[in-house]
């Protein structure tokens, strides 16, 4: 029995999801190192978030992060994680959590962390309310408490927002602190873009790219106001509007008087906080300070339903942690049996999983008399076949046109077309002949011509992050034809009513469609959904304009805004999709398509 009453079988979904996570996709990997997850904690612009256990049923839960493959499969990237987990990995305080490992196996780049159990700040708000004054106040202290660690460290954290602050039964923490730098290192943003959320950055980091504990503390008191008014100090928003308020406006006048209203010693605080020049701001040990002051040394109790709800998260991981590896692997979405041998996340292989992590299928039974019987069978499926050989070929020697003729029709014997796209008349047929050679040569001729476009343009940058040679997809990424089939088209007859008559010219290539082939920047299938940035969105947006659509008047900025999530939905509609603005593998598949 668990320490909660429930025998480890009862263990399911429903202790997944109070525990904060959602089931498994198909796609999702079934290890992670030394790591097999148990569930999606979310997914955000650096990569997937697991919620794992490690794989020798040793104690505890894990947050397994896998960066995106735009990010690991860079290599200046990599060197800056490697060495910025190796600062992590130096920082124990009581208000982070402890950095369990990293690797890069089979082409997944993955951070380990402890997992904490709990909400992050930002849906603590939107779930359960603002936190008030005294909720608030234990947030100054606590991270007051976190960012002075991690300063004494010599860590800056550099994106420091609400979904990086989790609130527990034992209190808050800052996680995922150091990847951002790695980010801005990379290749991948050496063009001048920022790694973060706008709303939450601090005016130096957007005008020059500088961070440092200052900006941290600037970062704090947006995610802190975020808590007592339910708004960024500077508005809503991703956009080039809220940066330009952040980096030279105050905040916004009628979010200012609300947090007075809540407490006015926090408004002007936090107003300290905000100041433009970072040698005005107070300092992580002063936050603290000021909150002892203030008299709350003593920090107090989550309101309700807050506090509810992380008990309830708190138990469930109980749960979880209680029973074997082996017996949580049903907590997988149902249809994870269509794809018996899944590869991770970014379409790599799988590396193989201990006996019994996953049901072996059951086979059909044999009858013992069952190998004479399929003996018999094949030498009748064999004799049949033969029959109809013969029967082709005689039918095809008595009715073929003189050697001239067949020569010069060869070319479009075999249902091509002519110079202006029509689909040449197939050659006079049988009931005996095979009907599908036909298709099979059609579709070969087409997936070999779409793979030589697509190995042209695979090597193509975009113009917003043209130092991306390192970062780019690796050889194992499908191409545009996958997605397509282009043989499916109308067919028309060939010249006149004439059954043997053919036409002599030779077949022609379709020309490959400009949103296949100018727009060949990332070809994998993750979700791409507003607010993403990067390769992913440039790829979404380049297709949908160059499929007549309009993305906004910024045009292809890797930016998914509310004008290409429009965008988005309207293909959407015109395909017959699910008209949700988020594109998924089915609208992934309707943008490659040739039609």
């Amino acid at each position: 029995m668990s320490p909660h009453g429930a025998a480890s079988g009862d263990v399911g979904l429903h202790q997944l999801k109070e525990a904060g996570a959602s089931p498994l996709r198909p796609a999702d990997p079934g290890r992670i190192g030394p790591y097999v997850p148990l569930g999606l904690l979310g997914s955000g612009g650096m990569g997937h978030v697991y919620l794992a256990r490690p794989a020798d049923n040793s104690p505890g839960l894990a947050a397994v992060k896998v960066i995106r493959p735009e990010y690991a499969e860079d290599a200046r990237f990599r060197r800056r994680f490697e060495r910025e987990a190796a600062v992590h990995a130096q920082v124990h305080t009581p208000r982070t959590p402890d950095l369990l490992g990293t690797g890069f196996d089979d082409s997944l780049l993955w951070m380990a962390t402890q997992y904490l159990p709990g909400l992050d700040l930002a849906e603590a708000v939107r779930e359960c309310g603002t936190l008030g004054a005294a909720g608030v106040w234990r947030l100054v202290a606590e991270l007051g408490q976190a960012l002075s660690a991690l300063a004494a460290a010599g860590v800056v954290h550099r994106d420091l927002k609400p979904s990086n602050v989790i609130l527990s039964l034992q209190g808050a923490y800052v996680i995922d602190f150091g990847i951002a730098q790695a980010a801005d290192s990379s290749a991948i943003t050496t063009t001048g873009s920022r790694v973060g959320t706008p709303a939450f950055m601090s005016p130096e980091y957007l005008r020059e790219g500088s961070c440092d504990t200052a900006s941290d503390v600037f970062s704090l008191a947006g995610s802190l106001i975020y808590a007592a008014t339910g708004h960024a100090p500077f508005g809503d928003g991703t956009g080039v509007d809220v940066m330009h308020r952040v980096a030279f406006e105050a905040p916004k006048p009628e979010i200012m008087a609300e947090l007075t209203a809540v407490d006015p010693a926090l408004a002007a605080l936090m107003s300290s906080c905000l100041a433009k020049e970072p040698a005005g701001r107070p300092t992580p040990r002063q936050l603290l300070d000021a909150a002892t002051a203030a008299g709350h040394s003593r920090t107090a109790a989550w309101h309700e339903p807050l506090g509810a709800r992380l008990l309830a998260r708190r138990q469930a991981c109980d749960v979880l942690e209680s029973v074997a590896v082996q017996e949580t692997v049903h907590l997988r979405a149902p249809d994870r049996a269509a794809f018996p041998a899944p590869g991770p996340a970014f379409g790599t292989p799988t590396p193989p999983m201990p006996p019994g992590q996953y049901p072996t299928p059951a086979q059909p039974p044999v009858p013992q008399d069952g190998g004479r019987r399929r003996k018999r069978k094949a030498y009748l499926a064999l004799a049949a076949g033969l029959a109809v050989c013969a029967v082709a070929a005689g039918t095809f020697f008595l009715t073929r046109p003189s050697l001239e003729a067949s020569a010069s029709a060869a070319p479009t014997a075999a249902g091509g077309t002519t110079a202006g796209g029509a689909q040449a008349a197939p050659l006079p047929s049988t009931s005996a002949s095979p009907s599908g050679t036909k298709d099979k040569e059609e579709k070969g001729k087409e997936k070999r011509g779409k793979e030589k476009a697509a190995s042209k343009t695979e090597a193509a940058e975009t113009s917003e992050n043209p130092n991306t040679s390192e970062g780019g997809a690796s050889g194992t990424r499908p191409t545009p034809s996958d997605d397509s089939d282009p043989s499916d088209g109308d067919e028309t007859g060939g010249s006149g009513g004439a059954p043997t008559a053919t036409p002599t010219k030779t077949a022609t290539t379709p020309a490959t469609p400009p949103w296949i082939s100018q727009c060949t920047y990332y070809s994998g299938t993750e979700l791409t959904d507003y607010g993403d940035k990067g390769q992913r969105v440039v790829q979404v947006q380049c297709m949908l304009t160059k499929r007549g659509y309009s993305v906004g008047g910024a045009g292809v900025d890797g930016d998914f805004g509310k004008d290409t999530e429009s965008a988005v939905k309207q293909f959407q509609s015109a395909k017959g999709l699910e008209v949700d603005g988020q594109v998924g593998p089915n609208t992934w598949a309707a943008l490659r398509s040739s039609t």
